[in-house]
């Protein structure tokens, strides 16, 4: 269900299922009385929603725990927070190891996010040691999302992105695209949602290949040549659905999925 009250300036998008998430998304552009455009991302108690393994090229990240108990991913290190503990807890002994709810995710940092219980499970399946989960581990989470620079580039992908995956969508396809969605089938979608990425700085990691396993490279060197191969795998898919989306008229931004105030900001600024 969305927050009630609405966090300020923002509409919900809601999604059902196993991945049960609410977003609340800011539907016009920063200004005086809000200044940084926040998104509000609520999981319902059992739900594996997660972020995906992804990164930033041109905006840093801010995280924010209002509520509940998660697990981040960054940059390879994993962690566990928890709103009622007040930040960052053990999961060998629940202990509070730093105060804090707040979290930076820098440029080109590989973070992913979900309910805490999402990686305790697996966690606990693959080693044979004492789990402890946070106390607030089966409450709602509540998560706030802002970029620096604060532009609307997060509320576009965030609108965007849930437009197509949930099909709202009132223009009709043009013979290029009917056709390019025929031949793609199941992966009509996940083509949108490539296109999506590109354009709005979303830039996921398809297979993780930190750690080749070379050990004729070097510690770091092997860590750095995984780290390439990671970008240029991404690099090649999205730009393979660009360049098809170019071809077909097929947009990251469209107007029937984005609300007008921010739809009249994005035209005058074009990201």
């Amino acid at each position: 269900m969305a927050l009630d009250p609405l966090p300020s300036n923002t509409q919900a998008i809601l999604r059902a299922g196993a991945e049960a998430v609410a977003y609340h998304i800011p539907i016009a552009p920063p200004s005086t009385t809000n200044p940084v455009l926040k998104s509000t991302v609520a999981l319902p108690s059992r739900s594996q929603w997660t972020s995906g393994l992804h990164y930033h090229t041109m905006h840093t990240e801010y995280l924010r725990l209002i509520k509940g108990s998660i697990f981040v991913e960054l940059d390879g290190e994993l962690k566990f927070f928890s709103a009622k503990a007040g930040g960052e807890v053990s999961w060998r002994t629940g202990e509070l190891l730093t105060s804090g709810l707040e979290l930076k995710v820098d440029r080109y940092a590989r973070h992913n996010w979900g309910r805490a219980e999402v990686r305790l499970v697996s966690r606990r399946l693959g080693l044979h040691v004492k789990i402890v989960s946070p106390e607030d581990r089966d409450e709602e989470v509540i998560v706030e999302e802002w970029t620096d620079p604060a532009d609307i580039t997060k509320p576009l992908f965030f609108w965007n992105l849930n437009g197509v995956i949930t099909g709202i969508q009132d223009a009709p396809l043009s013979r290029k695209q009917s056709l390019v969605e025929v031949v793609l089938g199941n992966w009509w979608i996940p083509f949108q949602l490539f296109i999506i990425f590109w354009d709005l700085d979303n830039w996921p990691v398809f297979v993780s290949v930190r750690n080749l396993g070379l050990p004729f490279l070097g510690e770091h060197m092997d860590r750095c040549f995984g780290r390439l191969v990671e970008h240029v795998m991404t690099f090649m898919v999205l730009f393979a659905a660009k360049f098809v989306g170019t071809i077909t008229g097929t947009r990251a931004i469209a107007q029937d999925r984005t609300p007008n105030d921010l739809w009249n900001a994005y035209k005058q600024t074009r990201l």
